[in-house]
């Protein structure tokens, strides 16, 4: 089983409503899968899960297959790091800038996919559960400005500067 696995429209509203009759562990397994991992690899990590679990959120529509793996790369390249270092407001206003360019579906996916290897597992766990829980990209926008600076709490000032980079703003400092 070593297919890929993302949430679709229907398992993230899912996640909201609770519409579906889901045991416990498949609900679990909804709420972390993402394209990072194959299925039998997300079947390991939560406990109790099993194909069956799989199967019924890929009949329920809840979860689909992706194609190929996701590629770590970002979705925006990486803009060239300026040599000279803006004020801090300029920083963010060039984050909010870089943002603002994204869409959803684009801040959705890199956020999903970063939260657990840059925060670790319980702290990008709650993280991915924010995610999940916005409903625009005012939302999700807001959310990242948040996850910078939990990046920068968990991994310090070069991994979030690292992170504003890859978004195609400049580098934030503290």
């Amino acid at each position: 089983m070593t297919a890929r696995y993302v949430k679709t429209d229907a398992g993230r509203e899912e996640i909201r409503a609770r519409a579906h009759a889901l045991s416990r562990p498949a609900r679990n397994l909804l709420l972390i899968i993402d394209g990072s991992r194959s299925g039998a690899e997300w079947l390991q990590m939560v406990a109790g899960t099993g194909t069956d679990d799989l199967a019924e959120l890929l009949r329920a529509g809840l979860i689909a297959e992706v194609a190929a793996p996701r590629a770590a790369s970002s979705p925006v390249p990486p803009a060239a790091p300026s040599a000279a270092a803006l004020p801090a407001a300029d920083e963010a206003a060039e984050l909010a800038r870089a943002l603002e360019s994204l869409s959803y579906r684009q801040l959705y996916d890199r956020l999903t996919s970063e939260a657990r290897p840059r925060l670790g597992l319980i702290k990008g766990y709650r993280m991915v559960l924010e995610i999940e829980k916005c409903s625009g990209a005012e939302e999700i926008r807001k959310l990242a400005l948040r996850f910078v600076d939990a990046l920068r709490a968990a991994q310090g000032d070069a991994a979030a500067r690292e992170f504003c980079r890859s978004l195609g703003a400049p580098a934030q400092s503290g």
